[in-house]
């Protein structure tokens, strides 16, 4: 069973308002070097817009809630802006959609041409090739002008890889041995990690975790880290386990929660809990937030459901005591918890590092923060207006009176709760 923030988060897609999280923040590769660097150049800053939808057309706000351009009908799904771009489907005849890329003004500065995309990440983007529908698909690398820098020569059967480029290199997938196995590529795209794995995540902190399967060609996996020169950090040992991010990574092991450090070792001796009810950060089964902002949030199951997640420091000594039914990483200075009320419907806030609520938990689904923004909805979800409408024993003409009283709307909140832009009646 899902969690109900994914469940949440899994609506909003579908309704595509989608914010894509990229509260992520990576640090240098770890490679035992210590050769002095030339400055690297400035990094090109762009403003921070959010995607919305109305009345079936996308388009953005900035963070004053000021909308600055919505998009042709034709124009089916957009992600968020990464690296000045973002991914923009569109409805072309006779197939089942292409996708590009278009620039803060809202122009397709990438047509739509292929069967999908994903968003730029170190000046490349992974995109899918095939000449028609029925087209075996192949995965290939653009830079932002379109041009064509790793030719399409990597197995995209099922969708593009989730893995751009990270610390210089990405996860990609060949068909060897009669397998899928998974290797990672330079910018290049030459080959620097041979395909072995059964799985692979991107490279985060000079590390990257990959999976084993046990036994061959089975679904069920071990998972260890690699450096980035393919050398085993961590070997497959865990039954789950989750990226780097601040020196240390969630672990799964006999079926307890802890974290290890970029050398392998236990940081954090295994003792939180993993998946089940409740549990709204799930990777795997590793029922535990990254570490962001020196904080992460863990749940210890208990008697009374409902105060299970807290958050924990670097040495694993609880900060915030377990209070919260769902808990996700600090962000912009501000956590997302969820509560359950009497009635069992769920509710989201906010809460600083004290632990303190600083916006109440009245959302019917939320997420983190990113930038001065989140998305949020106001009002009860369709199945809570039913659920209290039956159980009231109304009539049918009253329940859809009471669905359009109570309609859901999309929204994005300030740092203090206030409402800076939502969908219009």
């Amino acid at each position: 069973m899902q969690s109900p923030l994914f469940e949440a988060n899994s609506k909003m897609l579908k309704l595509s308002v989608v914010l894509l999280l990229t509260t992520y923040s990576f640090a240098c590769a770890v490679r035992g070097e210590n050769m002095k660097q030339a400055e690297p150049p400035p990094k090109p800053q762009h403003s921070k817009l959010y995607p919305i939808t109305v009345d079936g057309k996308h388009g953005f706000i900035d963070e004053s809630g000021n909308v600055k351009f919505t998009l042709p009908e034709e124009v089916y799904t957009i992600f968020a802006f990464s690296e000045g771009l973002a991914v923009a489907g569109k409805r072309v005849p006779n197939t089942n959609g292409r996708w590009g890329f278009i620039d803060e003004t809202g122009k397709y500065v990438i047509q739509a041409k292929f069967v999908m995309v994903k968003p730029f990440s170190e000046g490349l983007a992974a995109v899918v090739f095939k000449e028609n529908e029925n087209a075996y698909r192949t995965i290939g690398y653009i830079d932002q002008s379109g041009r064509i820098v790793i030719p399409p020569q990597f197995s995209g059967e099922g969708g593009v890889s989730e893995r751009g480029f990270s610390e210089g290199l990405a996860a990609v997938k060949v068909y060897k041995d009669r397998v899928d196995k998974w290797g990672y590529i330079d910018k290049s795209g030459k080959v620097v990690i041979e395909p072995q794995f059964a799985a692979a995540g991107p490279f985060s902190e000079g590390r990257a975790m990959v999976g084993i399967a046990e036994p061959s060609g089975s679904v069920d996996y071990k998972w260890g880290f690699i450096d980035t020169e393919g050398r085993w950090i961590a070997k497959p040992q865990y039954e789950s386990a989750s990226e780097f991010s601040e020196g240390l990574a969630s672990v799964l092991m006999n079926d307890k929660v802890g974290y290890i450090d970029l050398q392998g070792q236990i940081a954090i001796k295994p003792q939180f809990d993993p998946d089940g009810a409740g549990g709204c950060v799930l990777n795997g089964r590793v029922a535990a937030s990254r570490f962001s902002e020196g904080l992460a949030a863990v749940q210890l199951k208990r008697e009374v459901w409902g105060k299970e997640w807290g958050f924990i420091d670097r040495r694993g000594n609880w900060v915030i005591q377990p209070a919260f039914a769902c808990a996700a990483p600090f962000s912009e200075g501000l956590a997302l918890i969820g509560v359950r009320e009497v009635q069992g419907a769920w509710r989201y806030g906010y809460i600083d590092k004290t632990g303190a609520i600083v916006i109440k938990p009245q959302f019917s689904e939320a997420s983190s923060f990113v930038g001065k923004l989140a998305l949020v909805t106001i009002g009860m979800t369709e199945q809570q207006v039913l659920a209290k409408a039956l159980d009231a024993d109304k009539p049918e003409a009253e329940i859809e009176k009471e669905l359009e009283k109570f309609k859901q709307k999309y929204a994005y909140i300030d740092r203090t709760g206030k409402v800076v832009w939502q969908t219009p009646d």
